[in-house]
């Protein structure tokens, strides 16, 4: 068996499939790793196939269903038809840089079973800017959580046993949040590295761009229950995440229960080095502003 496969769901991708694959061989040509790549073609409409055909490489393996599954079914599939040590993923609109696998692969060492790294968002036909070179460690990780998704879900590589034992992915609207909320409150060790692993693609169509996405992310049981897990064990108490708590409190209710979480938050945090210590803290004020900002504008 390969030590490391690439995940990658595909629907209708015709146009950038053949750019996300290929980048992802050459960045496993610079590791020197046994990999493959894995593409679900989640039942595509257009010429998917036909330009994953023409890509003559033997790691490259292609599942097709018979029906639209989505990302988390094809997700699934994917990790039930590889048994690789090592699990990355990909997705089928974006570029992998060179030193991507190579990077992540040497910090996949002790006290670590989940990498991911920063990204270049990319306009096509516009500049491409790098990001900030911030990385997280695993003893801070897990606080990023209970404030906002810090890292994008493509740059992902992570230790198939952790995934295994957290149960995979499940059917909710953000799966990829969900994941790592139950990998944090598993205790395994994430980090992000502060080089960029991918150009990331934006474009309007994005699911994670719509506003009915979001809601329902806010209000999914699933999600609330794992962040609760997780808070609880960072916390000592069961808090909502606070987008929910934005998006279902009146500006007057939500005082008091922002005050408890940022003191619990800040009593959480007051262990860890000072630049951790800093970089949550500024993003925690960030976060209440946009909740009661957000929970203004419900109760309007």
């Amino acid at each position: 068996m390969p030590r490391l496969s690439v995940l990658v769901p595909a629907r209708n991708a015709e146009s950038t499939i053949d750019l996300a694959v290929r980048s992802t061989l050459a960045s496993l040509d610079t590791a020197r790793v046994d990999a493959e790549v894995l593409v679900f073609d989640d039942r595509s409409e257009d010429a998917t196939a036909a330009a994953l055909e023409a890509i003559d490489d033997r790691r490259l393996r292609v599942v097709r269903s018979p029906t639209a599954t989505g990302v988390t079914g094809g997700l699934n599939a994917l990790l039930d038809a590889s048994d690789s040590e090592i699990v990355a993923r990909m997705d089928a609109d974006d570029r992998v840089l060179r030193s991507r696998f190579a990077r992540q692969l040497a910090a996949l060492g002790s006290g670590t079973d989940v990498v991911f790294s920063t990204v270049t968002n990319w306009r096509p036909g516009r500049p491409v800017l790098p990001p900030a070179p911030v990385p997280i460690g695993p003893a801070a990780f897990p606080f990023h959580l209970l404030l906002t998704n810090p890292v994008s879900h493509p740059t992902m590589l992570a230790r198939r046993a952790a995934i295994e034992r957290v149960g995979g992915y499940r059917a909710v609207p953000a799966e990829d949040y969900d994941l790592w909320l139950r990998f944090a409150a598993a205790g395994f060790g994430i980090r992000r590295l502060a080089a960029p692993a991918l150009l990331y693609r934006v474009h309007p169509g994005q699911i994670t761009a719509s506003t009915e996405w979001r809601h329902e992310s806010w209000t999914d049981q699933r999600v609330a229950e794992a962040f609760a897990t997780l808070s609880t064990r960072l916390l000592g108490a069961p808090f909502p995440r606070l987008t929910t708590l934005g998006f279902t409190a009146n500006g007057a209710d939500v005082e008091p229960q922002l005050a408890a979480f940022a003191g619990a938050f800040r009593a959480g945090i007051s262990s860890l080095p000072w630049l951790d210590r800093a970089q949550l803290a500024r993003r925690l004020t960030v976060r209440l502003g946009a909740t009661r900002q957000l929970a203004r504008k419900r109760s309007a």
